[in-house]
């Protein structure tokens, strides 16, 4: 019985005493209106008489049948029980409790009549019928729920969990999770011969690496000069993630000459023993570092949490790794039979750029049978595609259809600018070859390629292009032509926009080589020459843009030719707009499919942003795409991961 309809009875017991004193009045008035009155006070005290009896009734027949349920014993007996207990009617409604019930759930207040769901911690009554206890909270106690069914009601007994669920707060509180911290750029400051710049500055960043361990109260320890182990509780990773790795500003203070210090943070979180945790954090400090350094990252079960990465990341100037990598592929590409040369959908200059030089080295210097598997109908580059194939390369650049009939068992795949396997021009091709290998620029996602024989991974590098200039200048060059080295050098020119963006001294050591190398800056500028459609095209999209918070946001909301590349030209001339920090042009790609290409100068770093929608990228350059939701739908999505993101402190 529902409480709105029982908790009347007094206001209809008032309403007839008084209609019955009313009627006493009005006799010496009106005989037949005092007869109406009589009659009206009888039909409301009847009315409370028999509500009365029906929740008498009801209120017996449930605690009976509740008594029955619970083996006969006597009802007083529940009313004795130390634990709170309280019986549920067919309405879901309170209708019988014990005082332990009151005195604990209900602050002293009796509950009858009032809907059990305010005692049920967000929970629907259901959940408490099976044969488990439910853990709820209610208020600041924690409580195990068993729940009972009697024929006409619901039996639910509380027992108090409050003591071991904090002692269980307090034990994973207390786990131990480990950090491993890198001074990423150590060696920018080893300005002078006998090293006391670098030594200042080792200092400098050991004391605050060691202020942020006093401040956490976390165990530390020095593995080496540039490298540092640190084992924190859990509760203090909750206060460093609160807030937002002030560590990593901290470091970036350490400035001279232009150059400030950055750091990359691994953290294993939420494993059983530091054994665990450690190698954990050795895996999130990888992803840190394949995503650009100066950040933190933290490994929770297979998932990363991403903190920093406000910066363009550290070039590294040493080539050994380089050197190392050159040698490694080498020896793979002798050992195998033949070489398959793939990079990521809908391919750009980048993209085909590196695989050009991949194949001249391994054709031309170690003799070795090679193709460039392609879908030409669907890439980007088809003007360098076509300058390929008049050079000789129309036997090369194949279908990936075609490219699987040419895998053999000992065929080696390499796969250019990208190093996921749901970008890649072909997942069967990747699936069918044994031996991968993989060599990119971008900055590292979650779900990379995690079986590659070789994972070369350079973040700080321009582009495919300028990696694959060095491999080869270390594995064989001596049959490079100046159309090759065209292709690489447009790579370069295409992913830096003209020097512009992400180029660092190895950039134009690559971009000398190739010259070099008979690479002829003209044709190459050339190649990125639009016709006249593209450029109104590319005209309507920048008169269309609105700025938004100093993001410059554009919509093209129909199909047109060559869409992918007018869209991240048009990103690019954004940028020119004054005080915009961030530009995205949203775009059509066809009926079910929205792009978004995003560009920036480095204060906002849309890869965060466009990762947060399935895509990647770099700081300043990233992308993504959209299945099944228009450019309307993609711009709300778009705005509301910005305001996410800022919120949190994770862009600017």
């Amino acid at each position: 019985m529902n409480k709105k309809n029982w908790t009347l009875t007094p206001l209809y017991l008032i309403f007839a005493v008084l209609m019955f004193g009313m009627s006493f009045i009005s006799v010496r008035y009106n005989p037949y209106l005092s007869l109406a009155e009589f009659c009206v006070s009888g039909f409301a005290l009847a009315l409370v008489i028999v509500m009365n009896i029906r929740f008498s009734y009801y209120i017996k027949r449930i605690v009976k049948h509740s008594v029955r349920r619970t083996e006969k014993i006597d009802h007083s007996y529940l009313e004795n029980f130390k634990f709170p207990v309280v019986v549920v009617g067919t309405h879901d409604d309170v209708v019988w409790c014990n005082s332990s019930f009151v005195i604990n759930l209900c602050k002293g207040r009796e509950p009858y009549g009032n809907k059990v769901n305010h005692f049920l911690g967000n929970r629907r009554l259901s959940d408490f019928l099976g044969d488990k206890p439910v853990k709820i909270k209610i208020g600041e106690k924690f409580y195990r729920v068993y729940g009972n069914v009697a024929k006409e009601a619901t039996l639910l007994y509380y027992i108090d969990d409050t003591y071991y669920k904090n002692i269980e707060i307090e034990f994973n509180s207390r786990k131990g999770s480990v950090a491993i911290v890198v001074f990423d750029n150590a060696e920018d400051f080893d300005t002078d011969s006998d090293g006391e710049t670098q030594s200042e500055f080792l200092m400098a960043f050991e004391k605050c690496i060691q202020k942020w361990a006093s401040d956490y109260n976390a165990m530390y320890s020095k593995l080496s000069q540039t490298r540092y182990i640190l084992v924190f509780e859990e509760r203090a990773i909750k206060k460093i993630t609160e807030d937002k790795f002030k560590i990593l500003e901290e470091i970036r203070n350490i400035k001279f000459e232009g150059k400030y210090a950055t750091a990359s943070i691994g953290i294993g979180r939420g494993k059983e023993s530091l054994r665990e945790s450690e190698f954990s954090a050795r895996k999130a400090l990888d992803m840190a570092l394949g995503r650009g350094g100066d950040q933190a990252a933290i490994a929770v079960n297979d998932d990363y949490e991403f903190y920093g990465g406000v910066s363009g990341g550290v070039e590294k100037h040493s080539k050994v790794r380089t050197r190392t990598f050159a040698n490694n592929i080498k020896t793979e590409i002798k050992l195998a039979d033949n070489v398959i040369i793939m990079g990521h959908n809908y391919s750009d200059f980048d993209c085909i750029g590196a695989a050009i030089g991949l194949y001249s080295t391994i054709s031309k210097s170690f003799d070795k049978e090679a193709y460039i598997a392609c879908n030409i109908q669907t890439s980007n580059a088809k003007i360098l595609i076509d300058k390929a194939q008049k050079s000789g390369y129309s036997d090369v650049i194949i279908p990936p259809e075609e490219a699987l009939k040419k895998i053999k068992s000992n065929t080696l795949l390499i796969i250019v600018d990208t190093h996921i396997s749901t970008f890649i021009e072909s997942v069967e091709i990747y699936e069918k070859c044994k031996k991968v290998i993989i060599i990119d620029h971008h900055r590292k996602m979650v779900d990379f390629i995690k079986d590659a024989l070789i994972f070369f991974h350079e973040p700080t590098a321009s582009s495919a292009c300028e990696m694959v200039s060095e491999l080869i200048s270390y594995m064989g060059d001596t049959y490079l032509s100046s159309f090759e080295a065209g292709a690489l050098l447009s790579g370069i020119m295409l992913d830096t926009k003209n020097f512009i963006m992400k180029t660092g001294s190895r950039t134009f050591e690559a971009a000398a080589y190739l010259k070099q190398k008979g690479a002829d800056t003209v044709k190459v500028k050339r190649m990125f020459s639009g016709g006249v459609d593209d450029y109104k095209n590319k005209s309507e999209i920048i008169s269309n843009a609105e700025v938004w918070n100093s993001y410059a946001i554009a919509v093209q909301d129909k199909v047109v030719p060559n869409i992918r590349v007018v869209a991240s030209q048009a990103a690019d001339e954004l940028m020119g707009i004054e005080d915009v920090k961030a530009s995205f042009v949203i775009f059509r790609i066809d009926e079910e499919t929205t792009g978004i290409s995003a560009r920036s100068y480095g204060k906002t770093n849309v890869q965060i942003i466009m990762e947060k929608l399935g895509g990647g990228g770099h700081l300043s350059m990233a992308a993504c795409q959209l299945k099944k939701i228009n450019v309307k739908e993609a711009e709300e999505l778009l705005l509301s991961t910005i305001k996410k993101l800022k919120q949190e402190g994770k862009i600017r």
